[in-house]
């Protein structure tokens, strides 16, 4: 797969050119994502303490669509594109499995409901997987367990969305505290194998960061809050109490699970029209490149 296999659809940006310093353990398209992949001898090597690279500092907010008639005619290509791909996953023996992690209010949701729309709503096809707290049942096995049950994990020709993953294991818990850091640092091998395994079945993993600034955060935030109050809770406000925490825990968790065969996709999901239809271009370059 080229980094640069994406097709331009009018994006209005700055352009300043800001490069990662550490390594070379990631990509930047064209159109502003963010591809972290590394590359491991060993799935299982054990923690150790390095320099993380900040990613989250790179993206670039400034992207976005600004003509409603232009964010329509690439929405329209890109899903009619994912639709027939789609189409094609059964008789090649494969399956989507997307992955939407990110700040609260960057429209993870909303993302997820797209592609179920390019599907034309079809159930048999596509199942969003919404992933809160565990239940006590859940509780009771280790934590990936839950991932596998109850028909959550595609068969051949069926797409996954995850609002949420495996990832909280090392992102929300550790922020929040409620695993030890001995643990969580285990689990980076842990998800890397467990992804591993995904797509040693024909599972095509794609994983999203959709992010944006705290002054749009909070401007959601209170949209949300006068609009749907239903969608509005304490974990909003600890989101932003605890900004800094989650930042530092993405960026750890980038660099420790994205790998060549399941990278991380960060993003900046400031402009909803951008995010929807770089969202839908990174998932057909992957399944271009999958099924070609």
């Amino acid at each position: 797969m080229e980094p640069g296999d994406l097709r331009k659809v009018g994006f209005a940006m700055n352009h300043s050119k800001r490069k990662l310093t550490a390594g070379k353990d990631y990509d930047l398209l064209d159109n502003g994502v963010i591809v972290v992949r590394r590359s491991y001898d060993n799935l299982l090597d054990p923690y150790k303490k390095e320099r993380i690279p900040h990613y989250l500092s790179q993206i670039d907010h400034s992207f976005r669509i600004e003509r409603k008639k232009s964010y329509r005619k690439a929405l329209l290509r890109e899903e009619t594109e994912f639709n027939t791909l789609v189409r094609e996953l059964e008789s090649a023996g494969r399956s989507l499995i997307l992955v939407f992690q990110g700040r609260d209010a960057a429209g993870k949701s909303g993302a997820i409901i797209r592609l179920f729309e390019a599907l034309g709503f079809d159930p048999k096809i596509f199942q969003w997987i919404p992933i809160g707290p565990p239940t006590d049942e859940e509780l009771e096995h280790d934590y990936l367990w839950r991932f596998n049950k109850d028909d959550r994990m595609p068969k051949f020709g069926e797409v996954r969305a995850f609002d949420r993953s495996w990832a909280e294991r090392v992102l929300v818990e550790p922020v929040m505290k409620i695993t030890s850091s001995k643990l969580v640092r285990k689990s980076y091998a842990e998800i890397r194998a467990f992804e591993q395994s995904l797509v040693s079945r024909g599972h095509i993993v794609v994983k999203f960061w959709l992010d944006i600034t705290p002054d749009e955060q909070l401007r959601r935030f209170r949209k949300r809050a006068a609009n749907k109050p239903w969608k509005y809770s304490k974990a909003d406000k600890e989101a932003r109490k605890h900004w800094d925490d989650y930042t530092g825990a993405a960026n750890e968790m980038f660099y420790r699970t994205g790998t060549q065969f399941a990278p991380w996709y960060v993003l900046s999901s400031e402009d909803k029209r951008y995010s929807r239809v770089t969202v839908l271009q990174v998932i057909n370059m992957v399944l271009r490149a999958a099924l070609r």
